[in-house]
């Protein structure tokens, strides 16, 4: 039989790749990629990439010496169709037999059944060829709408209004992300956006696209207005690819199951990344999180576990994000937290929200405050103790809840 075939050319698969080599593994390991280039860096998509500040041959997150060194055979192009408990991955190029299988397939962007979606400047943004698209499409454009004010949506929305873009964000929900951060810092960002001239209509929904000659001029939002666009970015979320694990009972709606190192229920078949729903220690329970550091920490520990070593994956979750000159940095899961404490100036524009559940402080969402976010990371990972008070006084030593 054959060694071990990564499905997924993403952060997790690389991981997965690098960690089962570096704990013993010997076997061949084989990479199945849709794309046409090595795994890459893809936060620079939304930002620094699209308004050519960063370079194309920048992008990878490894170069060809580390696959060649490693002996880690990368196959372009393939897309995986089926799986087989036998043994073996149906492509689009053929047959690949395994002994271990691992499914770091990531997400796709979710779509919207609106009238207009298929017309010519309706764009969604998870790939460098979706980033190279939209890139194309800039020059020609001056009128910019973003359906979605999650992390992906404001971050497009904030490199093209720095391009001189008239920009609209569509927000369905009474405030840009909902469903990941309080709204205190909703309502910052928010504010934000407007002192740079992004039009944002949240609690709106949107009722068609409309185009001429098969291309895309406006959109038209539930309260009837029209708004012009040149381009349209539709950045509503993402779903889970699971259909290859999905065809063998290995997946719920909510993503590939896996245990805290990335096995699923058949002992040869593994999965980390955004496509994985498994069991995180810092929440104690199942969860799926699409992160650079979930995916870089998950396909770690799947790859030890697929070399015959367990280690346990127990990083307390972080993300970041960049807007205009807003550093955001965020650790932990704000989910279940009683009230939000602010530590800092928010004026100044220099400061950290505190979600705290009891005593203990469970998430932190920090503004140019890259300190705060260093010491979150430490912090929410030990046992402590602390008062909203305490919290907010910025003389009081947070570093000494650490001992």
């Amino acid at each position: 039989m054959s060694g071990l075939v990564i499905v997924g050319g993403s952060y997790a698969g690389l991981n997965i790749a690098s960690s089962a080599r570096q704990n013993g593994y010997s076997d061949s390991i084989t990479m199945l990629t849709d794309e046409a280039c090595l795994p890459y860096n893809r936060p620079p998509l939304s930002k620094g990439f699209l308004l050519g500040g960063v370079e194309r041959e920048t992008l990878p997150l490894r170069g060809e010496a580390f696959y060649r060194d490693n002996r880690i055979d990368v196959v372009f192009g393939v897309r995986a169709t089926q799986i087989d408990r036998a043994g073996y991955v149906d492509t689009s190029r053929g047959r690949f037999d395994f002994a271990q299988l691992a499914i770091a397939t990531g997400t796709r962007a979710k779509l919207l059944p609106l009238s207009g979606a298929e017309l010519d400047g309706v764009v969604t943004l998870r790939s460098l060829a979706d980033a190279d698209l939209i890139r194309e499409r800039l020059p020609g454009c001056g009128a910019v709408v973003v359906v979605g004010g999650g992390f992906i949506g404001l971050e497009l929305a904030a490199s093209m209004a720095k391009s001189g873009l008239d920009v609209t964000v569509i927000e369905g929900l009474d405030r840009v992300l909902a469903r990941v951060m309080g709204a205190t810092m909703s309502r910052y960002i928010e504010a934000e956006f407007a002192r740079q001239g992004v039009k944002l209509l949240c609690r709106s929904g949107v009722e068609c696209i409309e185009g001429s000659a098969g291309r895309v001029n406006a959109v038209y939002t539930t309260d009837g207005l029209r708004h012009a666009a040149d381009l349209v970015v539709l950045a509503v979320g993402a779903v889970p690819n699971i259909e290859l694990a999905d065809h063998l009972g290995l997946a719920s709606s909510n993503g590939v199951l896996v245990d805290g190192y990335g096995r699923t229920a058949d002992p040869r078949i593994f999965s980390a990344g955004d496509c994985a729903f498994g069991f995180n220690h810092f929440a104690g329970r199942p969860v799926r999180l699409e992160s650079v550091q979930n995916a870089t920490d998950q396909g770690k520990a799947a790859g030890a576990a697929i070399a015959g070593r367990e280690i346990v994956n127990d990083t307390v979750p972080w993300f970041w994000s960049d807007q205009f000159d807003m550093k955001l940095q965020m650790v932990g899961l704000a989910q279940g937290a009683e009230r939000e404490v602010v530590r800092g100036s928010i004026e100044s524009g220099k400061f950290s929200i505190f979600y705290i559940r009891g005593e203990r402080i469970v998430a932190i969402d920090s503004v140019n405050s890259v300190s705060d976010h260093v010491l979150g990371r430490k912090l929410l990972a030990r046992d402590h103790s602390v008062s909203d008070a305490e919290v907010a006084d910025l003389s009081f030593n947070l570093r000494s809840l650490l001992s």
